[in-house]
């Protein structure tokens, strides 16, 4: 058998995600032989003696697929202590046993119904899920009211959302024999609403849903209806279908293989990259002062490129509100190092690792709360605690095809990062940008504070002793000031394309 990383040998025998296989590998509960492991180490699984928790990992199981139609308020998460149900109970006893550990390919949100894929092979589902492929995925929307003409013509043109522009690669009025249709599929009936047909490549969280809510067109029920080539045919609400191997591997096949998407290519006209050149998926850090909107500009960016998207501030805040939750003290540096293994990012639908999870459940909501705003400082300046992050951190660079975003990213996580970007916004303009979001003048006296509190902010990173703000030797600076969002995440999509080609 060809050798694996480790995070993945232990994903394939359904020990964990390879994010949470990541922490394990940290914590220094998994060995080789009598050794520990190390976060991409490569093994042979039927040759190498791997142990979990001093148990030996069990062979990996047959890989299964299946299709499900689910229900509105059904979870389409895995483990969610505050969901009445999810999909998973919603297998077959005798599967789950056999599948091990079993999760959805992508999501539906709890309201949304449809067609739900279900795998224990996660090369199958990171094909279906990477962004590159925009796997087209076509949508039941059932309104109150008909569209009017322009609410239509801008939907077609895009609407833009926090992550860019959002697009639809089709809209149509919904025959009456395909609205017929969907009665056996979903409970109750499709009823008198005005029906349309959607098609979307790019699967942001919630986008058809927030896309409709900005033309003043509320969706009043979203029905999943196609996956790739995959429809939603012949089953009734909660009904599960086990795919075989063959139809599973044809669904996939039917990907494109090459890497970048019809997004992408047009793109690429756009300004003149005409080579078709294979894109060459890379290790970015990007950098830059507080509230730079570096997170919000890395996600977009990494949406356009599929490629996944870190924040590491979402570890320090994880670690916040889980010392807060246990009563830690948070100048107790190895009680905080302790609570690291707990801590894991996992990916939503677009590969971003947006998603925290403590020990198995679902935080991100309390992680950006307001007593986590007042201490996160404290946990994050303490040597030990980003030590111990180092490893976790590079580990999720493994293999490229990230952009990681925070304030030493570039000269201390990832100092050998293929590209490095600094995002350069001045104190005046963020002070600007912040008052604006909180319906405050973006010229008047709070702004002038605003900017006065974040020069302070700065002088404060710059001269901090452990790991002290500044540009990473190399990096390109993209200047932000007087840039659209849209603007911005362009000029580091363009340069993320610029260093694939040098390659």
């Amino acid at each position: 058998m060809p050798e694996v990383r480790i995070q993945k040998a232990l994903a394939d025998a359904g020990v964990a995600s390879r994010r949470a296989a990541e922490a394990l590998v940290a914590a220094g509960r998994v060995t080789i032989g009598d050794r520990p492991a190390s976060i991409g180490q490569r093994v042979d699984p039927e040759r190498d003696h791997i142990n979990v928790d001093g148990r030996p990992l069990r062979a990996r199981p047959e890989p299964v697929y299946l299709v499900l139609d689910k229900p509105a308020g059904v979870t389409s998460t895995v483990a969610d202590r505050h969901a009445q149900r999810t999909v998973v109970e919603l297998v077959p006893r005798e599967i789950r046993a056999r599948a091990g550990r079993l999760y959805p390919v992508g999501r539906l949100d709890r309201d949304s119904e449809g067609l739900l894929l279900l795998t224990n092979d996660g090369d199958w589902a990171e094909r279906l899920l990477h962004p590159r492929h925009e796997v087209e995925r076509e949508y039941a929307v059932g309104l109150a009211t008909a569209l009017r003409p322009e609410q239509e013509r801008r939907l077609l043109d895009g609407i833009e959302l926090e992550e860019g522009i959002a697009r639809l690669l089709a809209l149509r009025a919904a025959t009456p024999t395909e609205t017929r249709a969907l009665a056996g599929a979903i409970d109750p009936p499709p009823g008198r609403m005005a029906w349309y047909r959607a098609t979307i490549g790019q699967g942001w969280k919630r986008q058809l849903r927030r896309m409709f809510a900005a033309v003043g067109a509320p969706v009043s029920r979203l029905v999943r209806v196609r996956i790739g080539t995959l429809r939603l045919a012949g089953l009734r609400p909660g009904e599960v279908h086990l795919l075989s191997a063959r139809e599973a591997a044809r669904l996939a096949a039917a990907l494109p293989r090459e890497a970048g998407t019809r997004a992408e290519a047009a793109r690429s006209d756009a300004v003149g990259d005409r080579r078709k050149a294979p894109a060459r998926h890379l290790v970015v850090s990007l950098d830059g002062p507080g509230s730079s909107g570096k997170s919000t500009v890395g996600a977009g960016a990494a949406s356009r490129l599929g490629y996944r998207f870190c924040d590491t501030g979402l570890f320090y805040r994880a670690l916040t509100w889980l010392a807060l939750q246990r009563a830690v003290d948070l100048a107790d540096e190895a009680a905080l190092v302790a609570l690291v293994p707990a801590v894991t990012l996992t990916p939503d639908g677009e590969g971003r690792l947006t998603r925290v999870r403590v020990d198995g459940a679902d935080v991100t909501a309390r992680v950006h709360s307001a007593r986590v705003d007042r201490h996160v400082s404290e946990v994050a300046r303490q040597p030990r605690v980003r030590e111990a992050l180092l490893g976790v951190q590079r580990g999720l660079a493994d293999g490229g095809g990230i952009i990681m975003a925070g304030r030493d990213i570039g000269t201390v996580v990832l100092p050998a990062a293929d590209l490095k970007l600094w995002l350069q916004v001045s104190p005046e303009e963020r002070a600007r940008r912040r008052a604006g979001e909180r319906g405050l003048d973006p010229d008047g006296a709070e702004a002038h504070r605003l900017a006065g509190e974040l020069r302070e902010r700065d002088r404060i990173d710059a001269s901090r002793p452990v790991a002290p703000m500044r540009v990473p030797e190399g990096a390109v600076v993209i200047e932000s000031d007087g840039n659209t969002l849209e603007q911005t995440i362009e000029a580091v999509v363009l340069a993320v394309r610029a260093a694939e080609r040098r390659r």
